[in-house]
């Protein structure tokens, strides 16, 4: 059987929230946290029919289909243990929200601070929603939806929300450095390539993908923040 990719990179967004212009966010402080939806963590990969084929995509089990297309380099076994290792829930939205915190810090210079002790005016959380593996002909995906909204402490009220969702083809999410003997990230472009890496490999490159998709959400907060009207350096 022959998979295509379900999608190239998609990119949806979703209705959201912008009161940046009516709260002193700028030059100010905010304690950043991270969550993870108890339904996160896809247990399918997405089987995408022949183009010419009108059926809609199947889904199967992930272990087992990502084991079929790496050939015989690991057992079931080995491949759910390496992958489920590699899958941290926490990690990977602690990946998002660093990725949507550099565009928080960089146009809103929206300072970091460690607690609630020391009184920072807002609140940003970042929720990651749904980080799914998705399986072609091309190689893997992970398909993440990541959720980030701005509260103002005092008021309980929401300054600004957004959520995203990115369908990242793994081989884009990591540096050819972190694989040896890798000449170019397309190394990383099939399931065999990635079961091949040790755990801690396989780690890294889905957290990149978990922070690619924080980043395309901060790239929504950077146009906001550019349709507001002009302030002073």
């Amino acid at each position: 059987m022959v998979l295509y990719l379900v999608a190239a990179i998609a990119l949806l967004s979703g209705c959201g929230t912008n009161r940046l212009s009516k709260y002193p966010i700028f030059n100010s402080t905010a304690l950043y946290e991270t969550r993870v939806s108890p339904k996160a963590l896809g247990t399918d990969v997405w089987l995408a029919p022949l183009p010419s084929d009108t059926a809609r995509p199947v889904t199967v089990d992930w272990i087992v289909e990502i084991v079929r297309i790496g050939g015989e380099i690991l057992t079931e076994a080995e491949a759910s243990r390496k992958l489920q290792e590699a899958l941290v829930p926490e990690e990977l939205a602690a990946a998002a929200g660093r990725g949507f915190q550099q565009a928080a810090e960089r146009y809103l210079r929206l300072s970091p601070v460690r607690s609630l002790e020391q009184e920072p005016p807002f609140l940003v959380e970042t929720t990651l929603e749904e980080y799914t593996l998705v399986s072609s002909a091309f190689g893997l995906s992970a398909r993440v939806a990541v959720r980030s909204r701005i509260l103002h402490r005092s008021s309980a009220e929401v300054v600004w929300e957004q959520s995203k969702t990115a369908t990242i083809p793994l081989q884009r999410t990591t540096a050819a450095g972190l694989i040896p003997g890798a000449a170019t990230v397309a190394s990383v472009l099939n399931a065999a390539r990635l079961l091949s890496l040790s755990t801690d490999e396989i780690r890294r490159v889905l957290e990149h993908a978990a922070q690619r998709a924080g980043e395309e959400l901060g790239d929504h907060l950077r146009k906001d923040v550019a349709k507001l009207p002009r302030r002073g350096a």
